[in-house]
């Protein structure tokens, strides 16, 4: 009996300390009485703490929200997705390509290179054996060049042929890092010399290894040139630029003895810089207070003008109900909703909300290093075994969308042709005793006498993954694997990754616009600290990897992708799940201000772009003291 009253007793209790917890936070309106700057601080919650602050090294979502407001990149992306200038104010963009001819027909090449008109300048660098090497500057870069060019002189040109894409970029004059130091070329040649110094390990190298060099032309124009055709080729620009002067040899090997460590060994990844960074972003660093909160605090200087908001404070919450509570209770000014309670909270007169389909998608990755996740048809028969539409149902409640593949459902590169895996428990027992798994009296999938046995893993302080552990766990019991679950701490579970100490792991990425998957699945990254943990390798995929970080026109990229998502959905991976429909809800009171020239000050309603990033204009965001008269 008495078992019986303490299981009516807990859940009184429990709900009893959420309510008592919710009635200490103190309301928005009793933290601004007296305290009018709590209208200048925006404060935001993530269920886990930032890794480390540093663009080339950072390789999680928490630690590239703040990074997005400490640095600054050369280029981001407007309302409509197209390439903006940040640090550089603008850039040129042409090609400069060579090949070789027989010097006998110089006087004939000259001639027939008149032909084109996309060619401004042809010079000749260098005498070989009979033959000249011909430098030829082409206003756009053409992809086809040299079939234009065997065409105009009947094959008269001879290998090797070599691109080099040329990015000139004219940066922005009067731009300071925080401390006060300027912003020069100095400090872009040096990021790209810091994701490539193999000592750092960054995740970042194989987005700029296809450079072949970086010259200073002068303080504020900086030349990059390419080895080759690389699409992407602006798109990565957009990384925060690092501050040379505080990372550069000299101030590491004095941070290394003050430290008592080896300055030959020290890099950038064992400096304080990655707790205590400096940008030249809107918002300064201030403090960090691990697995607590990071504070931010407004960069006067900032070359755009300073934001409204003068304190970002990012504070660590894993638990969503606590987070629920401390929204409704005004004391931070975000919450990312749960599924179940999207129309309800998109109704509420309070607030204000947000929504779209993520850019990027849910997994479960297994590490192909170990056996039996090498075999395909074990892959297969794991993803049939689990009833992906059910989770979408019962556990997102339909706030998510089906994929079968690693590119973004809003863009033409993903292929929509590719039919998801079935549901089919029999079906994967079938292909699991194709692969030599059998089960024994007791149900259990048995190989040459070993039991099929793993452990699945996830981070904590998402109920999302902690769900789909659970199903999955569940769903392969059933078909007799026995199946161990672990949930880690963020830091710990990268630490794993990292290592590829897993067996297989509930995890998403978060995607840029590119269809760039050579960070994710080309088999050269699969090294520590590398983005392909999983150990992926297929020839034809990094085929198709390369031909499209090398393409240039849309309609074959759109094909070359459509042919790569055909191969990693037949490779299986990763078991893909989703791609999630997120709903943000903000305080009414938040609006974007804006001072005229007049020093008038307007209010407007917060605007999502096309790709329903609502914080686009998030420096001019601001909280007022009671609720706008326009409707949201």
């Amino acid at each position: 009996m008495w078992v019986k009253r303490i299981l009516l007793i807990v859940p009184i209790l429990v709900l009893l300390f959420f309510l008592q917890s919710y009635f200490w936070i103190p309301t928005y309106e009793e933290q601004t009485k007296g305290n009018p700057e709590r209208l200048t601080e925006y404060i935001t919650a993530s269920s886990a703490d930032a890794i480390i602050l540093n663009p080339i090294l950072s390789s999680d979502s928490a630690s590239a929200q703040i990074e997005s407001l400490v640095f600054e990149g050369l280029l981001d992306r407007d309302e409509n997705l197209n390439l903006r200038g940040r640090l550089a104010k603008s850039w040129d963009l042409y090609e400069e390509a060579f090949f070789w001819i027989k010097a006998s027909d110089k006087d004939y090449i000259i001639k027939k290179l008149k032909k084109l008109k996309e060619i401004e300048e042809v010079s000749f660098v260098e005498k070989k054996r009979g033959r000249l090497k011909v430098k030829i500057r082409i206003s756009k870069i053409d992809p086809e060049i040299f079939d234009k060019l065997k065409k105009v002189t009947q094959k008269r040109i001879l290998p090797p042929f070599e691109h080099n894409p040329i990015i000139v970029f004219h940066l922005r004059p009067g731009v300071l890092f925080h401390d006060g130091h300027p912003f020069s070329a100095k400090d872009v040649k040096f990021t790209y010399e810091a994701i490539m110094d193999p000592r750092n390990l960054s995740p970042r190298i194989s987005d700029f290894e296809p450079i072949k060099k970086i010259e200073i032309i002068d303080p504020l124009t900086v030349k990059v040139i390419y080895k080759r055709l690389y699409s992407p080729a602006l798109s990565s620009w957009q990384i925060g630029i690092l501050p040379e002067h505080l990372l550069n040899r000299e101030a590491l090997r004095k941070e290394a003895m003050s430290k008592g460590m080896d300055p030959e060994k020290f890099s950038i990844r064992d400096s304080s810089f990655n707790r205590n960074p400096v940008g030249c972003g809107p918002f300064r660093f201030k403090k960090w207070v691990s697995d607590q909160y990071i504070i931010l605090e407004r960069f006067e200087d900032y070359w755009e003008g300073p934001p409204n908001y003068k304190k970002y404070i990012f504070r660590v919450i894993p638990d969503p109900l606590t987070q629920e509570m401390e929204f409704y209770a005004g004391t931070i000014d975000h919450y990312d909703v749960q599924p179940h309670q999207v129309e309800r909270l998109k109704k509420d007169p309070r607030f204000q909300a947000f929504s779209g389909l993520s850019f990027g998608y849910t997994y479960i990755g297994y590490n192909l290093r170990r056996k039996p996740f090498d075999d395909v048809r074990v892959r297969k028969a794991l993803g049939m075994a689990i009833d992906v539409e059910k989770i979408i149902k019962y556990v997102l409640y339909g706030q998510a969308e089906r994929i079968t593949g690693p590119f973004l459902k809003q863009t033409d590169y993903y292929d929509h042709s590719v039919k998801p895996l079935p549901y089919d428990p029999e079906a994967s027992l079938r292909l699991l005793k194709e692969a030599g798994w059998k089960r024994g009296k007791d149900g259990m999938l048995r190989k040459n006498g070993r039991p099929f046995r793993f452990t699945l893993i996830t981070n904590s302080g998402n109920d999302i993954r902690k769900a789909i552990l659970a199903i999955a766990q569940q769903s392969w019991k059933k078909i007799g694997i026995d199946v161990k679950t672990e949930i880690l701490e963020w830091s710990v579970l990268i630490q794993r990754i990292n290592r590829h100490d897993f067996d297989a792991v509930v995890l998403g990425w978060s995607m840029g616009i590119e269809p760039d998957l050579y960070q994710i699945f080309h088999s050269s990254q699969r090294g520590p600290y590398q983005l392909n943990f999983v150990g992926y390798r297929n020839k034809k995929a990094d085929e198709l990897i390369i031909k499209i970080r090398q393409e240039y026109d849309y309609k074959k990229r759109v094909r070359y992708c459509h042919e790569l998502h055909r191969i990693i959905a037949e490779d299986q991976p990763y078991t893909f799940l989703f791609a999630r429909k997120w709903t943000a809800v903000l305080d009414r009171r938040i609006v974007i201000k804006e001072v005229d020239k007049n020093g008038n000050i307007h209010y407007r309603k917060i605007r999502p772009t096309k790709t329903g990033n609502y914080m686009f204009y998030f420096t001019k965001w601001i909280k007022l003291p009671e609720f706008p008269n326009f409707s949201i």
